[in-house]
């Protein structure tokens, strides 16, 4: 009759906590990342890693549960045949390959339906622009894709790109084509985590308390992540924006030798979005809301492009829209774009594509296409 009483008393407190919205912060303070299946993500020597061709299996975290199945290229989806329409490729990190979503509820499946164009989903979580010209140069011969679509992710890909060389000389040091240990955790924990809303907001107070020491490395390292989004960050913004010219630059050379066009569209974390995390977010790092400047490292990335002669495309003005509308274009714990947010990136998108001439080519003779 305890456990009884108890089971039934957790269950009604997970149901209650259902009803609850999380901390605000919880794209920082809950790893969704750690809910990742084992074997979805191998080491290569010149991507540093990617999706694993032929896997298949299932993203389960707070909130969602999606079926995930990589050809043999390495693209999230079906085997690819050969079609008369034109071949389009998405790159870009995880909000380009997501994860948190059907195939057919991602802007990749979405813009693909509306164009009719086999747009195929080269997207990997944690790729940066390095990261996406390697990835081309591995796939420009078999698909020839007459447009390629990069996602940049503000949040994380100046980092990445900062960092490309040590991602690349640690995966040298593994054998290559290798799948990850999966890391070894009580079954109940990963139940847990992937299940239990409840379960998640103890570990995001518990997470949350650890940021009050501002002297531990994880902390200053958010910070300075997060200092772009901050007038005192313009120093990092510009040793990111340095360290992303070469590999956009090479990107965009690379995709009009093949005879190709390129498009580059920016995208900002959650709490650069819905304001209602900004706050939240901010205080937890503790950096000063008063300077915050939102729209820095879109406005960085658009000049860069401009630079270099590439069309670009602003994703955060409609995505501010639709959250002032009452939509939410981010998951609750994820912090990735939620469905709501990838129809909203699709109609983006398309948008930025119709205005600045893509799309207009024929169809290709040589094409491919994604089998149901």
């Amino acid at each position: 009759m305890v456990l009884v009483g108890t089971c039934l008393g957790v269950g009604i407190i997970e149901l209650g906590v259902r009803m609850l919205p999380p901390n605000a912060a919880a794209q920082t303070l809950f790893n969704a990342h750690e809910d990742a299946p084992a074997g979805l993500y191998m080491n290569d020597h010149k991507v540093a890693f990617r999706p694993t061709p032929g896997f298949q299996g299932s993203m389960k975290s707070l909130g969602y549960e999606v079926d995930i199945r990589v050809n043999e290229l390495g693209l999230r989806g079906p085997a690819v045949q050969r079609d008369p329409r034109p071949v389009w490729l998405a790159l870009g990190d995880s909000f380009t390959f997501a994860a948190q979503v059907p195939e057919e509820q991602s802007f990749v499946g979405l813009l693909g339906e509306e164009l009719d164009v086999q747009l195929l989903n080269g997207g990997s979580d944690g790729h940066g622009t390095h990261h996406e010209l390697a990835r081309f140069r591995q796939l420009e011969k078999a698909l020839s894709p007459e447009v390629v679509l990069v996602v940049f992710f503000t949040g994380n890909d100046f980092q990445n790109n900062v960092h490309w060389r040590s991602s690349l000389a640690g995966a040298k040091k593994r054998p290559d084509q290798e799948a990850p240990r999966a890391q070894s955790k009580p079954p109940l924990r990963s139940f847990l985590n992937r299940n239990s809303f409840l379960w998640g907001m103890v570990q995001m107070q518990i997470r949350a308390r650890s940021f009050a020491d501002a002297s531990k490395p994880e902390v200053q390292g958010l910070r300075g992540d997060m200092s772009i989004f901050h007038g005192s960050g313009e120093q990092v913004l510009q040793d990111g924006i340095e360290a992303t010219r070469t590999p956009m630059q090479g990107l965009r050379d690379r995709v009009q030798r093949r005879g190709g066009q390129l498009m580059v569209a920016v995208a900002s974390p959650a709490y650069a979005v819905e304001d209602h995390r900004t706050k939240a977010t901010f205080e937890l790092v503790g950096l000063d809301l008063a300077g915050q400047d939102l729209d820095a490292p879109e406005g960085a990335v658009l000049e860069l492009l401009e630079d270099l002669e590439i069309p670009g495309c602003a994703l955060d003005s409609d995505l501010r829209e639709a959250y002032a509308q009452g939509e939410r274009p981010y998951l609750a714990f994820d912090g990735h774009w939620s469905a709501s947010g990838h129809r909203v990136v699709a109609k983006t998108l398309s948008t930025c594509l119709s205005e600045q001439g893509f799309g207009g080519q024929e169809a290709s003779k040589q094409g491919l296409t994604r089998q149901p």
